[in-house]
């Protein structure tokens, strides 16, 4: 009788104490950040919540079972340190985290500082023996009992209202149409995979269906003239610093090429760095990024006159942060399909990625970096279907896509534009293209370029190397940090090849040039027949002469944006050039 009276007075903070700790680790995070995030991913709540409600659920029940078979001291000990797991990681999640981005993974260039550090360390520290002391009193105190379960009720309570709260963001559709589910396998593989339907008209024509970029086309160059432009993302100098100290040969083999050591990219990440490289047109701030991103590409000068010109433009660049929907390239891109329908590849890596943006959101900030998951994380685990795969920025899979050669079209001429992860972590490929886990920048940034010297190799062999223009270099330098003003340079890093030029050996130069000289090289290189002006190409930039640069520094700023202007007048690597003369907070840079 004895013991059935324990249990039953153990049972209520048991199954709270449980269900705290399980749900606020697995589930509840999980949910919030993607209703928060909700433009970023493909997929909807229902492809993973269910999976990720039956972990906590079983989680929590196996937590209870502890408690309720643990008995005296040993249980009370046990009650308060999963009290202390559960408290802890609500206030992690839901007021410490300062500094964090909106995925675990999308700003890893974000430091935290070390008193900070120290302070949330110590915090977790300090109320764990709280936790297990007062735990330790509750035979003789009645009172911390109540307490704890009160507490336990508040935690497990606004959480599930604010669950309650985002349910239309859950329940919001990948697309606008209406999507069935059914069950499949993936071929040649024993995943289990999902398969969602999405009901569209099978019109390609229709903007109210969503378009997007695909792979088609990849390993196709032109005949005639080329204009190749390679993005490693985050291609910052001190990268290629890294390769040549490592080897000091390793860039020679880029014959005709000029390196460009005094480069100034106008924004410092992806959005809007690869849009407006692609355009030409630079981000105001004065919009969403979704009307922005919908209206760039249709009101590009350059990419209308590459049409004019008769150029084939195909651009491989990963939606969110390259575009929202391609419907607003339609008749001007060639690499574009409808989305007919999306495929869960995975489950089980949805699944696993989702788990760990809960854990992220809820551990210590000196556990955070154990767990890394971006955005990219997801571009194996879900895919776009219509007529051919969607371009994900995984540099795995683009060497798989290479490793055959290229193929020459008859057309006049082929603007392509490759958006490679490069730089940015998490680094998933090896120097032999290999797909690897927890890699490394060098053997991944060396990786990149041995697929770039394959594809020139193969553009020799189709005879149409001297006759391209090509452009290797980064959308954006390294942060550093995120979340702090800069306080050194930010240099990113530019090889270019001039029509004309072939077998001479690698040139550098010290001129100061910027992103705003990208699209007047390729237009003088290319010889594209235009009436506007795109201003001076790089090689039109005196070695001694000085330029004023801009590069907008977007700071983090305690879950704002802050747009730091510095203009650069003189050489970029001597910080003294480097001047503010903007400051502006935008809220949000992503919506």
């Amino acid at each position: 009788m004895s013991v059935i009276k324990n249990i039953k007075q153990k049972i209520l903070p048991s199954l709270l104490c449980g269900f705290a700790v399980g749900f606020t680790y697995i589930f509840f995070g999980a949910a919030d950040t993607f209703a928060g995030n909700r433009g970023e991913f493909l997929f909807s709540f229902g492809d993973f919540g269910g999976y990720l409600a039956l972990i906590a659920t079983a989680v929590s029940l196996l937590i209870t079972l502890v408690l309720l078979i643990a008995r005296g001291t040993l249980f009370r000990v046990l009650f308060g340190i999963f009290f202390w797991i559960a408290f802890m990681g609500y206030v992690q999640g839901t007021f410490l985290n300062v500094g964090m981005g909106s995925l675990a993974g999308d700003d890893v260039g974000t430091k935290i500082s070390i008193g900070f550090l120290i302070f949330d360390t110590a915090l977790w520290i300090i109320t764990a023996g709280l936790c297990i002391f007062g735990a330790l009193k509750m035979k003789k105190h009645e009172m911390i009992k109540t307490i704890a379960i009160v507490l336990l009720v508040m935690i497990v309570g606004m959480q599930t209202v604010g669950c309650v709260s985002n349910i239309p963001k859950l329940t919001d559709k990948p697309t606008q149409t209406t999507a069935t589910t059914k069950n499949g396998s993936q071929s040649g593989s024993e995943t289990t995979s999902i398969e969602t339907t999405v009901e569209t008209r099978d019109d390609e024509d229709d903007e109210n269906v969503r378009k997007y970029l695909t792979e088609m086309g990849i390993n196709e160059v032109s005949g005639g003239k080329n204009i190749i432009v390679f993005v490693l993302d985050r291609f910052d100098i001190d990268y290629y610093n890294d390769v040549v100290k490592d080897d000091p040969d390793f860039f020679s083999k880029l014959k005709g090429f000029t390196f460009f050591d005094d480069n100034i990219s106008l924004f410092s990440r992806t959005y809007p760095g690869v849009a407006t490289m692609i355009t030409g047109l630079p981000y105001m701030y004065d919009r969403s990024a979704e009307s922005w991103l919908d209206n760039v590409y249709g009101t590009s000068p350059f990419l209308s006159d590459l049409k004019k010109n008769d150029y084939k433009i195909k651009l491989y660049t990963a939606d969110y942060y390259g575009y929202r929907n391609a419907s607003s390239m339609k008749g001007t891109v060639e690499n574009i399909s409808s989305v007919t329908k999306y495929t869960v590849n995975d489950r089980a890596g949805l699944v696993g990625n989702m788990m760990a943006l809960s854990l992220y959101r809820c551990l210590p900030s000196v556990l955070k970096s154990s767990v890394g998951v971006s955005t990219s994380s997801f571009g194996r685990v879900v895919s776009y279907n219509g007529k051919a795969p969607a371009y994900k920025v995984d540099d795995p899979r683009l060497h798989e896509l290479l490793k055959d050669g290229l193929s020459a079209d008859d057309s006049k001429g082929s603007y392509i534009f490759i958006h490679m992860n490069g730089c940015h972590q998490p680094y998933n490929m090896d120097e032999d293209g290999n797909r690897v886990e927890n890699g490394a920048s060098l053997p991944a940034i060396r990786g990149d370029f041995r697929m770039i010297y394959s594809y020139i190799d193969e553009m020799r062999r189709l005879g149409v190397y001297e006759d391209s223009t090509i452009v290797i270099t980064g959308d954006h330098p390294s942060a550093r940090d995120d979340g702090e003003i800069p306080t050194q340079p930010r240099i990113t890093s530019l090889f270019v090849k001039q029509s004309g030029r072939s077998d001479e050996p690698l040139e550098y130069s010290h001129a100061q040039v910027c992103q705003d000289n990208l699209i007047a090289t390729l237009v003088k290189s290319a010889g594209i027949k235009t009436e506007n002006d795109y201003g001076r190409s790089y090689f039109e930039i005196g070695e001694g002469e000085n330029v004023t640069r801009h590069h907008n520094f977007e700071l983090y700023d305690d879950g704002d944006t802050r747009i730091i202007d510095f203009a650069v007048t003189g050489k970029g690597s001597d910080f003294s050039n480097w001047k503010i003369v903007s400051d502006i907070n935008i809220g949000s840079l992503y919506n």
